[in-house]
């Protein structure tokens, strides 16, 4: 009995040592995401295109525009160290840490605590990665989990960790590639018989255009006005609460400047889509303030 277990345990051993073996697979090389936002409206994909080197001070950063929260996003990557980091307010922010090893302890931006609780293997295209699973206890009980694949980002969303993302709509990562070619699929990461359609990503068919839609201003108290480069015809306006909930619905939009009133919305995070002949035309994150 004592030579089985010992046996076990040297198995164990030896299998998490292989996978920490791994060399590392950088995360920015010519990458693309898509990404799904699933509410009570139905579900909508977002690809994320490929990013344009930016120097600022001692580094290169690789601007990314996200589409979902309308945003420019600069991210740059130390290799070496196996470290991904975001720049907020003029500052790097530690977005990932692929260094992590079993039961370490890492502080995010959120200012708590977090524990890799496993590292996990999980199938890709053409191979596997490493899969870290990140928790902060309060107490005995989990509170906030994260989930990170190397050389992918979160199975979320790649910019933002889980805490900054609504709870609904819910955002998650369907595909990535690099180079044009697809990495993670989120069906096979899930050991789903079918793969995930991810011919979004195709090297062909990702978009360089940047969004055409403002939505002005973000935060807003009274008024939203959105502006379109193109004329929109017969639009439709949905605005969701966070519960994916309708609160706000405007039809038969034409021109290019649309002008929402908040009436007796109340104060918070809501997100609103723009259609036109049953499909989006944008979307975008929108914050009521009472001022």
């Amino acid at each position: 009995m004592k030579t089985k277990l010992l046996f076990i345990t040297f198995i164990l051993m030896a299998c998490n040592a292989a996978t920490n073996a791994q060399g590392y697979v950088p995360m920015l090389n010519n990458s693309t995401w898509n990404i799904t936002v699933a509410g009570f409206g139905g579900a909508q994909d977002f690809v994320v295109n490929p990013a344009i080197d930016v120097t600022i001070g001692p580094y290169t950063y690789k601007k990314f525009f996200d589409p979902i929260f309308s945003t420019d996003v600069y991210l740059r990557e130390d290799v070496a160290a196996k470290k991904v980091y975001r720049r907020v307010n003029n500052a790097d922010q530690l977005l990932y840490d692929f260094s992590l090893q079993l039961t370490n302890h890492i502080v995010l931006s959120d200012g708590n605590d977090y524990v890799v609780t496993s590292i996990n293997t999980i199938n890709v295209n053409g191979g596997t990665r490493r899969s870290f699973s990140l928790v902060h206890y309060i107490g005995n009980f989990a509170g906030n989990s994260e989930t990170w694949v190397e050389g992918v980002g979160s199975n979320r969303h790649p910019f933002k960790p889980q805490f900054e993302l609504l709870s609904d709509p819910y955002v998650y990562l369907t595909c990535s590639a690099q180079g044009g070619v697809n990495i993670y699929n989120h069906n096979i990461a899930n050991g789903q018989p079918t793969a995930t359609d991810c011919t979004m990503l195709a090297t062909n068919q990702v978009s360089f255009t940047k969004p055409t839609v403002t939505f002005s201003p973000n935060p807003f108290a009274t008024e939203l006005t959105i502006a379109s480069e193109i004329v929109l015809e017969n639009a439709t306006l949905k605005m969701y609460n966070t519960l994916g909930q309708v609160v706000k619905q405007m039809e038969h939009l034409n021109g290019h400047k649309i002008t929402v009133a908040r009436e007796n919305i109340k104060s918070g995070i809501y997100f609103i889509q723009l259609e036109q002949k049953g499909k989006q035309v944008y979307a975008s994150k929108i914050i009521v303030a009472d001022y």
